[in-house]
Protein backbone atom coordinates (compact mmCIF):
# COMPACT_ATOMS: atom_id res chain seq x y z
CA UNK A 1 0.00 0.00 0.00
CA UNK A 2 3.12 2.39 0.81
CA UNK A 3 4.45 2.27 -2.32
CA UNK A 4 0.82 2.98 -4.13
CA UNK A 5 1.35 6.33 -1.77
CA UNK A 6 4.71 7.14 -2.95
CA UNK A 7 3.06 8.07 -6.48
CA UNK A 8 0.60 10.43 -5.36
CA UNK A 9 0.51 13.91 -6.33
CA UNK A 10 1.63 16.66 -3.48
CA UNK A 11 -1.90 17.64 -2.07
CA UNK A 12 -1.21 21.08 -4.33
CA UNK A 13 -1.61 19.09 -7.01
CA UNK A 14 -3.78 17.03 -6.32
CA UNK A 15 -6.31 19.96 -5.13
CA UNK A 16 -5.22 21.45 -8.34
CA UNK A 17 -6.79 18.50 -10.12
CA UNK A 18 -9.44 18.88 -8.22
CA UNK A 19 -10.26 22.46 -9.08
CA UNK A 20 -9.91 22.12 -12.71
CA UNK A 21 -13.74 21.24 -13.30
CA UNK A 22 -14.99 23.84 -11.41
CA UNK A 23 -12.36 26.45 -12.81
CA UNK A 24 -13.45 25.44 -16.34
CA UNK A 25 -17.07 25.62 -15.41
CA UNK A 26 -16.35 29.67 -13.97
CA UNK A 27 -14.31 30.10 -17.23
CA UNK A 28 -17.36 28.85 -19.51
CA UNK A 29 -19.86 31.06 -17.85
CA UNK A 30 -17.57 34.49 -18.00
CA UNK A 31 -16.61 33.87 -21.57
CA UNK A 32 -19.35 31.63 -23.11
CA UNK A 33 -17.02 30.11 -25.70
CA UNK A 34 -15.56 27.02 -24.48
CA UNK A 35 -12.37 26.64 -26.33
CA UNK A 36 -11.43 30.17 -24.98
CA UNK A 37 -12.06 28.50 -21.49
CA UNK A 38 -9.87 26.07 -22.15
CA UNK A 39 -6.92 28.51 -23.09
CA UNK A 40 -7.96 30.72 -20.15
CA UNK A 41 -7.92 27.59 -17.38
CA UNK A 42 -4.19 26.61 -19.01
CA UNK A 43 -3.20 30.05 -18.79
CA UNK A 44 -4.48 29.92 -14.73
CA UNK A 45 -3.00 26.70 -14.24
CA UNK A 46 0.29 27.90 -15.22
CA UNK A 47 -0.11 31.22 -13.32
CA UNK A 48 -1.18 28.86 -10.42
CA UNK A 49 1.77 26.19 -10.36
CA UNK A 50 3.99 29.01 -10.65
CA UNK A 51 2.79 31.30 -7.74
CA UNK A 52 1.92 28.11 -5.48
CA UNK A 53 4.38 29.47 -2.94
CA UNK A 54 2.09 32.34 -2.53
CA UNK A 55 -1.34 30.04 -1.77
CA UNK A 56 -1.95 29.99 1.78
CA UNK A 57 -2.40 26.30 2.46
CA UNK A 58 -6.15 25.16 3.89
CA UNK A 59 -7.74 28.37 2.07
CA UNK A 60 -10.11 28.01 -0.47
CA UNK A 61 -7.67 27.21 -3.94
CA UNK A 62 -10.76 27.13 -6.49
CA UNK A 63 -11.63 31.14 -5.15
CA UNK A 64 -7.70 31.26 -5.48
CA UNK A 65 -7.32 30.06 -9.01
CA UNK A 66 -10.55 31.73 -9.98
CA UNK A 67 -9.66 35.31 -9.04
CA UNK A 68 -6.44 34.18 -11.44
CA UNK A 69 -8.97 33.11 -14.01
CA UNK A 70 -11.05 36.52 -13.47
CA UNK A 71 -7.96 38.20 -14.11
CA UNK A 72 -6.84 36.32 -17.22
CA UNK A 73 -10.51 36.67 -18.93
CA UNK A 74 -10.34 40.63 -18.69
CA UNK A 75 -6.56 40.90 -20.09
CA UNK A 76 -7.89 38.24 -22.52
CA UNK A 77 -10.96 39.84 -23.30
CA UNK A 78 -9.51 43.13 -24.29
CA UNK A 79 -7.52 41.63 -26.81
CA UNK A 80 -10.83 39.93 -27.85
CA UNK A 81 -12.46 43.05 -28.37
CA UNK A 82 -10.92 43.08 -32.13
CA UNK A 83 -12.87 39.43 -32.77
CA UNK A 84 -16.41 39.50 -34.45
CA UNK A 85 -17.93 37.76 -31.23
CA UNK A 86 -18.56 39.76 -28.41
CA UNK A 87 -18.12 38.67 -24.47
CA UNK A 88 -21.13 37.41 -22.75
CA UNK A 89 -21.23 38.91 -19.84
CA UNK A 90 -20.92 42.39 -18.34
CA UNK A 91 -19.45 43.58 -14.95
CA UNK A 92 -23.09 43.17 -13.32
CA UNK A 93 -23.67 39.99 -14.99
CA UNK A 94 -20.45 38.91 -14.25
CA UNK A 95 -20.91 39.41 -10.50
CA UNK A 96 -23.93 37.75 -10.47
CA UNK A 97 -22.32 34.64 -11.94
CA UNK A 98 -19.42 34.72 -8.83
CA UNK A 99 -22.28 35.10 -6.48
CA UNK A 100 -23.87 31.68 -8.08
CA UNK A 101 -20.73 30.22 -7.98
CA UNK A 102 -20.52 30.69 -4.74
CA UNK A 103 -24.00 29.36 -4.14
CA UNK A 104 -23.34 25.99 -5.81
CA UNK A 105 -19.63 25.42 -3.61
CA UNK A 106 -22.06 26.08 -0.74
CA UNK A 107 -24.33 23.71 -1.93
CA UNK A 108 -21.59 20.67 -2.74
CA UNK A 109 -19.68 21.09 0.63
CA UNK A 110 -23.08 20.72 2.39
CA UNK A 111 -23.48 17.72 0.38
CA UNK A 112 -19.85 16.65 1.02
CA UNK A 113 -20.51 16.85 4.43
CA UNK A 114 -23.45 14.54 4.39
CA UNK A 115 -21.81 12.42 2.63
CA UNK A 116 -19.24 12.20 5.36
CA UNK A 117 -21.53 11.51 8.08
CA UNK A 118 -23.40 8.97 6.10
CA UNK A 119 -20.50 7.01 5.08
CA UNK A 120 -19.31 7.00 9.02
CA UNK A 121 -22.85 5.38 9.14
CA UNK A 122 -22.05 2.61 7.10
CA UNK A 123 -21.27 -1.07 8.57
CA UNK A 124 -17.61 -1.06 8.57
CA UNK A 125 -17.50 -3.92 5.94
CA UNK A 126 -19.43 -1.39 3.70
CA UNK A 127 -17.24 1.18 4.47
CA UNK A 128 -14.35 -0.39 3.75
CA UNK A 129 -15.45 -1.29 0.40
CA UNK A 130 -16.41 2.33 -0.55
CA UNK A 131 -13.36 3.54 0.56
CA UNK A 132 -10.90 1.18 -1.08
CA UNK A 133 -13.74 1.09 -4.44
CA UNK A 134 -14.32 4.82 -4.74
CA UNK A 135 -11.52 6.63 -2.88
CA UNK A 136 -8.88 4.58 -3.49
CA UNK A 137 -9.51 3.52 -6.74
CA UNK A 138 -9.06 -0.36 -6.57
CA UNK A 139 -10.32 -2.17 -9.10
CA UNK A 140 -13.49 -5.04 -7.88
CA UNK A 141 -10.73 -7.74 -8.28
CA UNK A 142 -8.26 -5.81 -6.08
CA UNK A 143 -11.19 -5.07 -3.13
CA UNK A 144 -12.19 -9.11 -3.88
CA UNK A 145 -8.12 -10.24 -3.15
CA UNK A 146 -7.39 -7.11 -0.02
CA UNK A 147 -11.24 -8.78 1.54
CA UNK A 148 -10.76 -11.97 0.56
CA UNK A 149 -14.38 -12.01 -1.27
CA UNK A 150 -15.16 -12.66 -4.60
CA UNK A 151 -15.61 -9.87 -7.12
CA UNK A 152 -19.12 -10.35 -7.71
CA UNK A 153 -19.26 -10.09 -3.76
CA UNK A 154 -18.03 -6.80 -3.48
CA UNK A 155 -20.19 -5.55 -6.09
CA UNK A 156 -23.07 -6.09 -4.31
CA UNK A 157 -21.73 -4.77 -1.03
CA UNK A 158 -21.14 -1.62 -3.12
CA UNK A 159 -24.49 -1.92 -4.51
CA UNK A 160 -25.98 -2.31 -0.83
CA UNK A 161 -23.69 0.80 0.52
CA UNK A 162 -24.43 3.42 -2.57
CA UNK A 163 -28.20 2.48 -1.52
CA UNK A 164 -27.31 2.95 2.51
CA UNK A 165 -25.23 5.95 1.35
CA UNK A 166 -28.55 7.58 -0.74
CA UNK A 167 -30.89 6.61 2.33
CA UNK A 168 -28.80 8.57 4.74
CA UNK A 169 -28.38 11.82 2.58
CA UNK A 170 -31.57 12.10 2.10
CA UNK A 171 -32.52 11.81 5.77
CA UNK A 172 -29.88 13.78 6.79
CA UNK A 173 -31.03 16.26 4.43
CA UNK A 174 -34.39 16.17 5.52
CA UNK A 175 -32.75 16.98 9.04
CA UNK A 176 -30.84 19.42 7.70
CA UNK A 177 -33.33 21.50 6.06
CA UNK A 178 -35.78 21.56 9.34
CA UNK A 179 -36.11 24.60 11.02
CA UNK A 180 -35.11 24.97 14.56
CA UNK A 181 -37.25 24.74 17.22
CA UNK A 182 -38.25 28.18 18.44
CA UNK A 183 -37.52 28.10 22.11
Amino acid sequence: MEALRQDEPSPFEADLGRAQVPVLGYLVRLSGNLADARDLLQLTNLTAWEKRADFEEGTDLVAWMRAIARNHYRNESRKWVSRPTVPLLDSDLEDLVETRHHEREREEARKRRLLRVCLEKLPDRQRDAVERFYLDGHSLEEVGKATDRKPNAIAQLLHRARQNLIDCVKRESHRDAEPEPLS
